[in-house]
């Protein structure tokens, strides 16, 4: 276990990755309950942040021990990462329709503590502004990306509580910087240009909560996530390749890389055995989490390398497959 290699994981693919799937629970953390009348104090800048990466770090923490100490048990299967997605985006959306003033009755959707703790908070300094941040920052372990997945997988194979502990929390103080700085630039930008601001975070804060929903919908195999019905109409018959015969099998060479899987769209007989042969080549996003959600398949492929899936014979219909955020999608069209 190479902690040092592991920080630097985190410090770079690990938080670019993480910030595409969880910088949307930042800005939405950064937009609640702050002072817009006034230019932010260091402090008033840097609080929120910090609770939201504070509260991230031991909510991951937390995690990596019980993963290290439990195993297989805590595995986060594509069913559950799909909800927790589709959660996170509404959240999200509703958020910034507050944001844009949409209607009043979204402002009653932002996260605020019980009236007994508000009490206690408000008695120091500022210390109300930190309850909301530090929920979202928690709330981000519900939504790994496939490098966090990565990173739990290790955790899993640790087979130690501590161990887990520390893959995690070295994990997690890697991705740290880059979340740091954009939440800092931000409460600055708002800070000087207030109105431009609110539009900018809202509109940003309505994309990527749109795009953590649509993730989750087809993590869900749900037909009516918005990308498959906008591919669909822009190219109802996408190129397909057929399978090579060996021994009896089925099979197909797909490549794994920052373009996704490619071929993504496969033929297949149905009532024969399949194998997908997924090739890498120092492959680093999530593509490397892949994933059949109807056949419970749900595995790390390595960085550089061939791994064979086997698929059982299959009756007339659609496998579909993707990465672990839904970001890159296929289909294995039966028939």
């Amino acid at each position: 276990m190479d902690l040092g290699l592991i920080f630097i994981t985190g410090l770079t693919t690990g938080g670019l990755t993480c910030l595409a799937v969880q910088g949307g629970l930042l800005m939405t953390a950064l937009s609640q309950n702050q002072a817009i009348d006034s230019k932010p104090t260091f402090a008033d800048a840097t609080l929120p942040v910090a609770s939201f990466l504070i509260a991230k770090l031991i909510a991951y923490a937390i995690l990596g021990f019980l993963l290290g100490g439990l195993g297989n048990a805590f595995r986060i299967t594509p069913t559950t990462q799909g909800v927790m997605q589709v959660i996170a985006g509404l959240f999200m959306i509703i958020t910034a329709f507050s944001l844009l003033d949409v209607h009043p009755i979204f402002r009653y959707f932002q996260i605020k503590p019980p009236k007994f703790i508000t009490k206690r908070i408000r008695a120091q300094a500022k210390s109300g502004d930190i309850f909301a941040p530090a929920v979202l920052g928690a709330m981000t372990v519900f939504i790994p990306c496939g490098t966090t997945q990565a990173m739990m997988i290790l955790a899993i194979s640790a087979a130690n509580a501590l161990d887990g502990a520390l893959i995690m929390t070295a994990f997690i103080l890697g991705t740290t910087p880059i979340f740091f700085v954009l939440g800092f630039g931000a409460t600055q930008i708002r800070g000087r240009m207030q109105t431009v601001f609110a539009v900018v975070t809202a509109t940003l804060v309505l994309l990527l909560g749109l795009l953590s929903f649509d993730a989750g919908l087809i993590l869900l195999e749900s037909p009516i996530a918005p990308s498959k019905i906008v591919l669909t109409l822009a190219n109802p018959e996408p190129p397909a390749v057929r399978a090579e015969w060996v021994d009896g099998r089925q099979e197909f060479y797909l490549t794994a890389d920052y373009h996704g899987y490619t071929p993504n769209v496969l033929i297949a007989e149905a009532g024969k055995p399949i194998r997908l042969n997924m090739v890498t080549q120092n492959a680093r996003g999530c593509e490397l989490a892949f994933t059949i959600p109807s056949l419970g398949i749900n595995l790390m492929l390595p960085s550089t390398g061939t791994t064979p899936i086997d698929i059982p014979a299959s009756p007339a219909g659609e496998i579909q497959f993707m990465c672990s955020m839904g970001m890159y999608t296929g289909v294995i069209k039966v028939s």
